[in-house]
């Protein structure tokens, strides 16, 4: 097994200590294999080399799943800002047609703008 920790909790998996709350799934889903990892390990299931490849694939695929994670989380809070600037747009355009309100509303549709 590698000797250096790879996540803040990984001591805690290494135990066999119970899943902490508050963890994202990703995390969660690391922390399983990762306690279950070092469970084979010390009862020799598996090698310390076995173990450690393991190890790294999970840390690989953590990091793609946390990524994954984080674009699905950037990705909602954009959606939700343009909504919520389009509809703000199309209701200033409806209680007040002025050109400045279409363009307004043109610049929002277009990403244009940031209120």
């Amino acid at each position: 097994m590698s000797t250096g920790f790879t996540f803040p909790w990984e001591k805690a998996a290494m135990h066999g200590e119970e899943l902490p709350e508050g963890l994202s799934l990703p995390d969660q889903m690391a922390y399983t294999c990762l306690r279950n990892i070092y469970f084979l390990y010390y009862n020799k299931t598996i090698s310390r080399d076995q173990a450690a490849a393991e190890k790294q694939r999970v840390r690989v695929q953590w990091e793609r799943a946390a990524s994954a994670a984080e674009f699905e989380r950037k990705l909602s809070v954009h959606h939700a800002r343009v909504i919520r600037e389009t509809e703000a747009a199309k209701t200033a355009c409806r209680k007040d047609p002025t050109a400045e309100n279409a363009l307004r509303l043109c610049n929002v549709m277009d990403g244009l703008t940031h209120e």
